[in-house]
């Protein structure tokens, strides 16, 4: 069998590229026997009007809490606000403050009064988390800036009988007091900028943070909007958007101070478009990177096929309208009119209204799901969210893994890194796997020993029962074993998990599964909206990396 195939006389491709029609009249004759000649009365749309309600969120509130917060969305982002620590003086701020009054001092030819302030406001380096080398040698040289602030502020007013019981307790000289209160002012115009106004007197968690559930559980709101509520009951970290929040009623809520302005808007849609859709237009090429073709979606992959469908069928029927809201705020569309180009207004609905199983972009409404059962109700409220676009994320400064020992039926809180009081990082593994280990005498007889060391980063988390005699949970105890130095038990040197609901770490069960939890501090530093610069302490919850085992045995016989 042979084929038979066309021999073109030209080399060009002109005639093709033309795509001439031979007989128009019966191309005529099809368009209306497809009633495409058929008047349907209906216009292209012209122009859209839009009422947008539109309330800001102004309030916050932690779980554990009942009262609201003020917060002002166009000052800070929200993750700040919900991640950030209590206010503490920066260690690495403690230590130049030392510093700065010593090159003050030397500059008024006042250096010798800076023996007083190092032996009256000294470092206490005494502690487990005492900086080693140069910065444990620079503290000794230098006094401690947050312990110093107290003592200047007395210096500073000369003819006060604080500042000369002040000066006599330090011993500096008659005629040095001049001096010193003029430079204790300097110091104290540079500390104050950067020092929080009233410090924590001990570090603690943010007060959102669930130490049971390792997580940040709070809520938002309006005070224009009553009776709503965003809450976020699991957000463990990263990017605060919408999807970590739900809404619920709270019949709790003041009523409203001030009503809600509504925003009006009028444009001309444009029709909705993506890189690579097809094009409508008779020759005009796509884009090659997108074959939605190509695409491979199976019978529940929704989203894709949502896709494909679009781009496909629907995509010549979408129409775009910009909105601008301002950031932080909860909206909705109340009217919405399209006028078509006869002049006729259409009254369009909201999407999905009769059938509120499934809402893109919609937040999930907890209170009705639990009055009506429904799977997945929303609410018609918008939230475009106060989150930050992009941010510096520093390294870890403290590291906790949380395991589970099947073996041994417990799980370890490990302290891998801490912070030490100098602003820098403790590497507490490699500090234990550096440990000299004590020499065993050789034996030619069997040495039994009861139970074998654990290492001293290493904390049980012995499981117990609940209340309700079915449910269990973690809690950090004490070992009573000797460690590895040889040393009686220490208790946790680091923040996340020297602080609990009970005074130590108790953790849920559902919340240490077979994989392990890797736990995180780690320094933000961002520039919101209006040009001012945030930093502040997070803390992040990932997934582990398995079980694990400390080496703890019991009833040993060692040859």
């Amino acid at each position: 069998m042979r084929g038979f195939e066309t021999i073109p006389r030209q080399q060009g491709i002109e005639d093709g590229l033309a795509a001439r029609v031979q007989d128009p009249l019966w191309a005529l004759a099809r368009q209306w026997q497809f009633a495409e000649f058929r008047a349907e009365d209906a216009g292209s749309i012209a122009r859209a009007d839009l009422v947008v309600e539109v309330h800001g969120i102004d309030q916050w509130r932690p779980a554990q809490e009942s009262a609201w917060r003020p917060y002002a969305r166009e000052r800070k982002p929200l993750e700040c606000v919900v991640e950030e620590e209590p206010a503490i003086v920066d260690p690495r701020l403690r230590l130049d403050g030392g510093r700065r009054l010593r090159a003050l001092l030397d500059a008024a030819r006042l250096g010798d009064a800076l023996a007083a302030f190092v032996t009256a406001c000294a470092f206490a380096d005494d502690g487990p988390l005492a900086p080693e080398g140069l910065a444990a040698e620079l503290r000794r040289c230098v006094p401690d800036g947050a312990r110093l602030a107290p003592s200047l502020e007395l210096l500073a007013e000369v003819a006060t009988a604080g500042a000369r019981a002040e000066a006599e307790r330090l011993g500096l000289p008659e005629a040095a007091r001049g001096g010193v209160a003029a430079v204790a002012a300097t110091w104290l115009d540079w500390w104050r900028e950067r020092a929080p106004a009233e410090p924590a007197s001990a570090p603690g968690p943010p007060a959102a943070w669930d130490a049971s559930r390792l997580e940040y559980r709070f809520a938002v709101s309006s005070s224009t909007l009553p009776g709503t509520v965003l809450t976020a009951d699991g957000y463990t970290g990263g990017r605060l958007d919408w999807w970590a929040f739900d809404a619920m009623s709270d019949d709790s809520q003041p009523a409203p101070g001030a009503a809600a302005e509504p925003l009006s808007l009028t444009g001309i849609p444009a029709p909705a478009s993506y890189g690579g859709m097809p094009a409508a237009r008779f020759w005009e090429m796509e884009d090659a990177h997108f074959d939605p073709g190509s695409v491979d979606a199976s019978a529940i992959d929704i989203g894709r096929m949502l896709l494909v469908s679009f781009a496909t069928v629907y995509g010549n029927d979408w129409f775009t309208v910009p909105i601008p809201l301002p950031v932080g705020t909860l909206s909705r569309v109340t009217r919405f009119t399209v006028t078509d180009v006869f002049g006729r207004p259409v009254q369009i609905g909201r999407a999905g209204e009769a059938d509120d199983g499934w809402n893109l972009f919609g937040l999930t409404d907890l209170t009705t799901a639990k009055e009506i059962e429904l799977e997945r109700p929303t609410v018609p409220w918008f939230f475009f969210a106060p989150a930050l676009v992009d941010w510096l994320e520093g390294p870890p400064i403290e590291r906790v893994e949380l395991m589970r020992d099947e073996r041994l039926n417990l799980a370890w809180a490990v302290e891998t890194t801490v912070a030490d009081d100098a602003g820098g990082v403790l590497d507490r593994a490699a500090r234990e796997s550096a440990r000299p280990r004590p020499e065993i005498a050789p034996s030619s007889t069997p040495r039994y020993r009861v139970q074998t060391t654990v290492p001293s980063n290493w904390y049980p988390l012995a499981p117990e029962k609940v209340d309700d005699f079915e449910s269990i949970r973690f809690r950090l105890v004490a070992l009573i074993a000797p460690r590895q130095d040889g040393g009686p038990q220490r208790d946790p040197i680091g923040w996340l998990l020297a602080h609990g609901p009970e005074g130590g770490l108790v953790l849920q069960e559902q919340e240490l599964p077979r994989a392990g939890v890797h736990l995180m501090r780690t320094c933000q530093r961002a520039r919101w909206h209006d040009g001012s610069v945030h930093t502040w302490t997070s803390r992040t919850k990932r997934t582990g990396g398995g079980e694990g085992s400390s080496g703890l045995r019991f009833d040993i016989v060692e040859p």
